[in-house]
């Protein structure tokens, strides 16, 4: 992106002083001519030199500069390492002999490169260049992603000086790219849970019958299928037949819901750790349920950040080249309302939207989950297994009552919870079965053991996933 368009044209502050040396520059000038003396003619060229160097300089030197950015890859799992890589190119025949560049980062990431400062109060990457006519720079910093999360990059800003450090001029570039970082996943063997079986018994893979009544995604259309099968929407926005995926008449469903607490009445009982607990479990518990084919759906009472329309068109897609490099508004994320769904799903796009789907939620903002139960009403098929995933102490006795009503459409009940159990105040689960993750400790333990084989190279993540 040019830095040109973003340059301020208005006359600086600091500039009207520059004359004094004009004026010294011109009556060294007639002094010269009267007395004949030639020191006292270099000595105007030179008041004049320094009186338009500084000047000119402020003008021109952070004009004709192309600033990139890229970071790669855009979505990673917990742990593993980003490169952000910004190139500065000068464009003009004129040196930049001091540029300073800052480069925001939100929430802030540990940063893993040596020749880099990074100021942790303000959530900024800083460093310093020099850059003659026409040369290229490229710096890559190593960052470490110690956190689930979604994140956001730039702008950038670009700050120099005159060869005499006389006057400053600085210029935000509004470069702006985001990060997904997938939460923690493990086999659920790691979380301490026996081995689940959310039906009775493993999904088989072998499907007789499909019920035309329930569509559950779409495909390339193969010569021979029926013509009833064709999806005109999505054949009209790809422009390019697609056929559409009925579901099995046997296939069985998980639905997953996370329960990250109430905001507005129990903010004293919530723990941003067994928060993250709970997120980590249930996304290892759903990669679980897609691993052994079951169609797997999530209800959660928290809130999610929108990514901007370029990024979410490219979820589970290799991002256009320049859509980084874009200019207009900033690209910064924006909090949903609580309550999120995902739809029933088993193909290889549910990992990838489960998972994109996790590391954008935002659990301090949240409602209470039996309010999302009832909005979400029409994911309780008969047949389903239902696992609620909650801290102990945010888990209140109206969600728990709730469940006990959706019995009756024949669904099955599983609680899993995490935190520090005080019976004084855990509701009443009934004959619900309940699985205990433990606390804090065994969240850290379970942190340590995940990062301890990644140092010693056993693998990218706990589990493989069939990622694209």
């Amino acid at each position: 992106m040019q830095t040109d368009p973003f340059m301020d044209t208005r006359k600086g502050t600091r500039l009207p002083r520059r004359w004094s040396w004009y004026v010294l520059a011109l009556v060294l000038f007639v002094l010269s001519m009267i007395v004949q003396q030639p020191l006292l003619f270099l000595a105007a060229l030179f008041s004049l030199v320094i009186g338009i160097v500084p000047g000119w300089w402020y003008h021109q030197t952070l004009r004709h500069l192309l600033v990139q950015q890229q970071i790669t890859p855009r979505h990673l799992f917990f742990g593993e390492e980003v490169v952000l890589a910004l190139r500065i190119e000068n464009q003009k025949l004129s040196p930049v002999p001091w540029l300073q560049f800052e480069d925001n980062v939100t929430p802030l990431l540990p940063v893993l490169t040596k020749d880099s400062s990074q100021r942790e109060n303000v959530g900024q990457l800083a460093n310093a260049w020099v850059l003659w006519p026409l040369q290229r720079v490229t710096r890559r910093y190593r960052l470490r992603c110690a956190a689930r999360g979604c994140y956001t990059f730039g702008p950038v800003t670009l700050r120099t000086s005159d060869p005499f450090g006389w006057l400053e001029r600085e210029v935000t570039v509004p470069l702006y790219d985001t990060l997904l970082v997938y939460p923690l996943l493990a086999p659920p063997a790691a979380f301490g849970l026996a081995p689940l079986h959310p039906s009775g018994e493993a999904a088989t893979a072998h499907h007789l019958l499909e019920d035309p009544l329930r569509v559950m995604g779409v495909r390339d259309y193969q010569p021979g299928d029926d013509p009833r099968r064709i999806h005109w929407k999505a054949t009209a926005h790809a422009g390019a037949l697609r056929s559409k995926v009925y579901e099995y008449s046997n296939q069985q469903r998980v639905l997953l819901l996370l329960d990250t607490g109430n905001a507005s009445t129990l903010w004293m009982a919530m723990d941003a750790d067994m928060q993250e607990f709970c997120i980590a479990a249930v996304a290892s518990l759903a990669v679980w349920a897609l691993d052994e084919g079951y169609m797997v759906g999530l209800l959660t009472n928290c809130a999610i950040r929108t990514l901007p329309r370029s990024d979410q068109a490219e979820v589970g897609h290799t991002p256009p080249p320049d859509a980084s490099r874009m200019p207009g508004k900033p690209r910064t994320t924006e909090l949903s309302a609580p309550g999120v769904s995902v739809p029933f799903a088993c193909d290889h796009g549910q990992y990838e939207h489960l998972l994109a789907t996790f590391a954008r939620l935002v659990p301090y903002n949240n409602v209470p989950l039996e309010n999302i139960i009832d909005l979400g009403d029409a994911m309780f098929f008969p047949g389903t297994t239902v696992i609620l995933v909650s801290a102990a102490t945010t888990l209140t006795q109206a969600t728990v009552e709730r469940l006990l009503d959706m019995r009756t459409r024949g669904i099955t009940l599983q609680l899993v919870l995490t935190g520090e159990l005080e019976r004084k105040a855990t509701p009443e689960t009934y004959d619900i079965p309940v699985h205990y993750l433990g606390g804090r400790e065994q969240w850290h333990e379970l942190i340590k053991a995940f990062i301890g084989e990644k140092s010693q190279g056993t693998g990218t993540r706990a589990i493989q996933l069939p990622l694209d």
